[in-house]
């Protein structure tokens, strides 16, 4: 008998992944020019006083730990995606990203919890891993994609480089969990350092060019709220009763999503 809980995680990670696919292509067509640290500084900075304000309470067992470890994984994964994004199209990020996770979930498990995997995992692994490239493939040479060798090396790195701070992101979630935190106290307290190093690169970049609309502005919040804040909530709840492993496997459906939505823009 399937547990219906188990099975609403499920649909909460599918419908995130959905509108994270739908997110990154509207990010990659409408925002083009729009510099990544601007828009991460914007939208997570959106995201953290949503949380703050509505979810602080609810923290668990004292782990700093984990949640310095947590801070740092969301950092690192968001800024190499939102920068992949800049590089390569959205549906090959989408794919190397996610194929990159379920193995990394396997790995991680098997050295640090020395959790050997089944065979069905491995199987599942080098489906997900070939279908992924398949449609990168796909998208690489089907849509008359442009792009400096420098600028794919660099897409291709920051996105695998997302695909393992995913899965980073989830551990360290569960561990939370398990350790008594209310999922809305880590939405909460999981931005202290995204926040900081996007504005930092943002000095550094010195984005004084970007023209400032009320259409621009709508488009930047729109955005933020489909790409970042809905999904971040959606798969918080769908961490919160599912093991990594079968998030990132559940994920799986976002080259697929963000492939097809690609395709109307």
């Amino acid at each position: 008998m399937v547990d219906t809980n188990d099975g609403l995680a499920r649909l909460a990670i599918i419908v995130a992944v959905a509108l994270q696919a739908i997110g990154k292509v509207a990010y990659g067509t409408w925002l083009e020019d729009f510099p990544a640290p601007l828009f991460v500084l914007i939208s997570f900075t959106l995201t953290a006083i949503f949380f703050l304000s509505t979810s602080r309470k609810g923290i668990g067992a004292v782990a700093w730990g984990t949640m310095l470890f947590l801070n740092v994984a969301t950092a690192v994964t968001f800024l190499s995606l939102f920068i992949a994004l800049k590089l390569i199209q959205p549906a090959i990020v989408g794919a190397v990203e996610i194929s990159i996770g379920p193995i990394a979930a396997v790995a991680i498990g098997f050295f640090i919890h020395r959790i050997i995997p089944s065979s069905r995992s491995l199987t599942v692994c080098c489906v997900v891993l070939a279908g992924c490239l398949i449609l990168a493939s796909s998208a690489f040479f089907g849509s008359g994609f442009q792009a400096t060798k420098l600028d794919v090396a660099l897409g291709l790195l920051a996105s695998s480089t997302a695909g393992i701070g995913a899965v980073f992101i989830t551990i360290a979630s569960k561990s939370l969990l398990c350790q008594g935190w209310k999922f809305g106290a880590i939405l909460a307290h999981r931005f202290y350092i995204i926040v900081p190093v996007s504005l930092a690169l943002l000095w550094i970049m010195d984005p004084s060019n970007v023209e400032w609309s009320i259409q621009l502005g709508f488009a930047v919040v729109a955005i933020s709220g489909v790409s970042v804040l809905a999904p971040l909530y959606l798969l918080q709840v769908g961490i919160s009763r599912c093991d990594p492993y079968t998030v990132m496997v559940t994920m799986a459906a976002l080259p697929v999503l963000t492939f097809a939505v690609e395709g109307f823009s």
